[in-house]
């Protein structure tokens, strides 16, 4: 790795821990005993509306709020091009849904993969690229302004960072987002991420809002 990269991703990291701890402070303000205890998230309470969606799909249908209405939804960002840490997380996505197959089918998530790289990530390439992983998930992308302004509001740190030769690469937050399904931000899932945390900390979740 470059010392360029090196100095990018630390600067990246030091943004994600910072945002994440005023976050996860924010919350813990807020908080009573009769919120559920999350192994790998903190839960968002109230729930927070999503900023603008002005989107598209990998079929070119665009994507919107109205999307999100009505079920559940399970939000990561990430690139094709991306060597670790999107085709692990989407792998442990895939392996959630399986491990949550047994509930109402109102109460399963839908995976919606939100692209930070529109110059390479068409939505040809992201419906080949989510359907490797599940043919239910869901690859969105926009103009490269939209994405920069939808990712800012939900707080997802990107960097675009030069490659020795040509080229580049995308550091990006790690976290997952889970919406509810009136599309408001209801929980936040920090890396490291595991399909048994996630299935179980989503099940107390969707619980704990039935039951209220």
């Amino acid at each position: 790795m470059s010392r360029t990269r090196s100095i990018a991703l630390g600067a990246v990291v030091a943004i994600v821990a910072l945002l994440a701890g005023a976050l996860i402070s924010h919350v813990l303000l807020q908080s009573s005993d009769s919120q559920p205890a999350l192994v790998s998230g903190t839960l968002l309470e109230p729930a927070r509306p999503l900023p603008p969606l002005e989107f598209i799909d990998q079929a070119r249908q665009p994507f919107d709020a109205g999307r999100l209405q009505g079920r559940w939804t399970l939000m990561f960002f990430g690139f094709t091009s991306c060597p670790d840490v999107c085709p692990t997380t989407l792998a442990t996505l895939a392996q959630t849904e399986k491990l949550l197959g047994d509930l109402p089918g109102a109460q399963r998530p839908q995976v919606v993969f939100v692209s930070v790289d529109p110059q390479r990530d068409t939505p040809e390439q992201l419906a080949s690229y989510v359907q490797f992983f599940d043919p239910g998930f869901v690859g969105i992308t926009a103009t490269q302004e939209r994405i920069e302004r939808f990712t800012r509001e939900m707080g997802v740190v990107v960097a675009i960072t030069p490659l020795e030769g040509g080229g580049y690469t995308v550091d990006h937050s790690a976290a997952i987002f889970l919406v509810d399904p009136n599309g408001a931000m209801r929980a936040l899932f920090s890396a490291p991420h595991s399909a048994q945390q996630l299935a179980a900390d989503y099940r107390k979740v969707v619980s704990h809002d039935a039951a209220g």
